[in-house]
């Protein structure tokens, strides 16, 4: 039998559990500790303990109670974290709800989580005003009644102390239950309707303690808001440091993506503490200086992806900080798994590690046994970090949560999907999903072995296989990234050929196309979706498309180059559609960060001057994209 487990003693009490409890009893004993940095805005922890009762006591006043949900509407802000907190203190739980997500998406959210109240401000009020004329579907509530208030409208009410009760006790000095939903997060569905993991205060304290166990933070640690708030990582990243007396410094909003706005907020204000996405660490890597180091930093922590060596050591190369690889997924609240990585230079395999405390690990077969000692199998996880479920989706609930399984009857587990297998020390090693089997002429595959195994070979720095068509048409394609300095028209030969070496014929794809990056997700993954997408359209044209080579645009004092046209015919060749309008957006037609680096990379070039990447990401229209060229090239980029 396999398991891992790892335990640690629980408070004897639900207040010790809840983090309504937790953090007023933080804010009275450090009121005059900074508590939130955004831009030139300074709160002090007794400064945020006022703004966030504030908003529990307007939000108790429309009727928001213990069970209820508010939906957060707000960019990037101190509003935001003023919001989240002030849902906490009513005894609501949060739904973050992107802003830049397409309107229908938006209210169709709404609807599913049914809040009794949205937190936003004057600017985005208005999305919500006739919500329930465009969302009538029939027996499902209305949205006539939906309560919306600005942070303008909540500074107006006194902040009163009302702590949470539990309604179902005589006693009006309980607390309310630990167990009562904090956070809703919502992800994709396989089904194409988005499903929404109800977190628990157990569970978010539970995570929030494993991590001040082993990263410890204090009043002298900051640490980075920007991972977007439809990812459960910015629980951590609010939760974690306000705790631990340490600051939060919030990151501008829509400059996530910017290297640039990011490495200026680590060097000026001191921040020690910083969660990167895999792909996002990558990109900040190959988007800064080589020469700059980042010695400031005491501990990183990265996930969501596979971590591959090169990148660790990369990191490693220009850091002191710890580098940490935590698994989990958003049903398991944050993380459950973590591995510190080891300055090796010869690591071969990055690990997703053992069980965090509280935590409890099976590996088990397709028929729910655990498996041997060493052997693959599907990771299902258990403990206090487990989310109570999918909101309104009882059937799917009762398929990924099982209550009472053979192997533990007196546990509840999560069934990731994801494929393992522990090492002697009890380290996780991670296979991939195992819903991405596929079968090609009846024979199982797993493309992620065929990704690693791609990784492996000289010139080749990511790798992404997935299978397109049906049948006896079922194909595999590969897409890698080449190294640096790499002549990418010679690698798709010296990779079939190595792959020829180390797999059996039936595993080596059919097609192998070089990519200048892999497209991601708006969070930060890799869109398979798109990657099977391009496979299947490329084989049916049988020729890759490649990218058309100018000349460099003369862009003396003599000059007067016409921009917008230049813009237009690298986006074209970048993004790989015919044509750009001058109110496209550069995001919506497909760019992602990689893209805004190969744009901006290639416009540096052809239009001879120094352009910084958050031109485009702020300006991501090309005719603003454009002017904004045009004003960089006549004065220079801002300092």
């Amino acid at each position: 039998m396999t398991t891992v487990q790892a335990s640690a003693d629980r408070p004897s009490t639900d207040a010790d559990h809840r983090l309504d409890a937790l953090l007023l009893e933080r804010w009275e004993r450090d009121p005059a500790l900074p508590a939130i940095v955004h831009g030139d805005t300074v709160l002090t922890a007794g400064e945020l303990r006022e703004r966030a009762l504030r908003t529990a006591a307007a939000l108790r006043a429309h009727g928001v109670r213990a069970g209820d949900r508010v939906v957060i509407h707000h960019e990037r802000s101190v509003e935001f974290v003023v919001a989240v907190l002030g849902a906490m203190l009513a005894g609501a739980a949060h739904a973050a709800l992107g802003v830049d997500d397409p309107l229908q998406r938006t209210l169709r959210a709404v609807r599913d989580c049914a809040p009794r109240a949205v937190l936003t401000n004057s600017a985005l009020r208005d999305r919500f005003s006739g919500a329930s004329d465009v969302l009538d579907v029939p027996g499902l509530p209305g949205l006539s009644d939906l309560v919306v208030l600005t942070d303008e409208e909540c500074a107006a009410y006194s902040p009163t102390l009302e702590p949470v009760r539990d309604t179902s006790y005589a006693s009006d000095t309980s607390y309310a239950s630990a167990d009562d939903p904090v956070a809703v997060i919502y992800t994709s569905g396989s089904t194409g309707r988005p499903k929404a993991s109800l977190i628990s205060h157990r569970a978010l304290v539970s995570r929030i303690t494993a991590l001040q166990t082993t990263h410890r933070m204090d009043e002298r640690d900051r640490m980075l808001h920007h991972t977007v708030c439809t990812f459960d990582m910015h629980l951590g990243e609010l939760y974690w440091p306000l705790l631990a007396g340490a600051t939060v410094v919030i990151a501008a909003p829509g400059r996530h993506r910017d290297a640039d706005h990011l490495a200026e907020l680590i060097r000026d204000h001191g921040i020690t503490t910083v969660y990167f996405g895999v792909s996002q660490l990558e990109l900040f890597l190959l988007t800064r200086d080589p020469a700059e180091r980042y010695d400031g930093l005491r501990q990183v922590l990265t996930g969501g992806e596979v971590l591959g060596p090169e990148l660790v050591r990369r990191f490693h190369a220009r850091s002191t900080a710890s580098l940490t690889n935590i698994y989990g997924p958003s049903e398991c609240t944050i993380y459950c798994t973590a591995w510190v990585l080891p300055r090796d230079p010869d690591l071969g395999t990055v690990l997703i590690g053992p069980a965090i405390q509280d935590t409890e690990l099976w590996i088990l077969d397709e028929n729910g046994t655990p498996v041997a000692d060493g052997e693959p199998g599907e990771l299902y996880i258990g403990g206090a970090g487990v989310a109570l479920g999918y909101l309104n989706r009882p059937e799917l609930t009762a398929e990924r949560f099982l209550d009472a399984p053979a192997v533990s009857p007196d546990s509840r587990l999560y069934r990731s999907g994801d494929l393992v297998r522990a090492r002697p020390d009890g380290a996780l090693e991670f296979l991939g999903r195992a819903d991405r089997q596929v079968k090609i002429r009846g024979i199982r595959i797993e493309p992620g072995e065929i990704e690693e195994t791609a990784k492996r070979c000289t010139g080749v720095r990511q790798a992404a296989v997935v299978a397109h068509g049906s049948g006896a048409e079922k194909r595999l394609a590969a897409f890698v990234v080449p190294e640096k300095g790499t002549e990418p028209g010679s690698l798709p030969s010296s990779v079939r050929e190595a792959l020829r070496t180390w797999l059996p014929p039936y595993m080596v794809p059919s097609a192998i196309e070089v990519a200048d990056e892999l497209p991601l997700t708006p969070n930060g993954k890799l869109d398979r979706r798109l990657l099977e997408a391009w496979a299947a359209k490329r084989s049916a044209e049988s020729v890759p498309a490649r990218p058309i080579q100018r000349a460099p645009v003369d862009a003396s004092a003599d000059a007067d180059p016409d921009v917008e046209s230049v813009v237009s015919e690298v986006w074209c060749e970048v993004l790989q559609v015919p044509t750009v309008g001058r109110d496209d957006d550069f995001f919506d037609l497909g760019g992602d960060s990689f893209k805004v680096l190969r744009v901006v990379e290639t416009l540096r070039e052809r239009l001879r001057a120094d352009i910084p990447l958050a031109a485009l990401l702020l300006e991501p229209t090309a005719a603003d994209f454009s002017e904004e060229l045009r004003r960089i090239m006549a004065h220079g980029p801002p300092d």
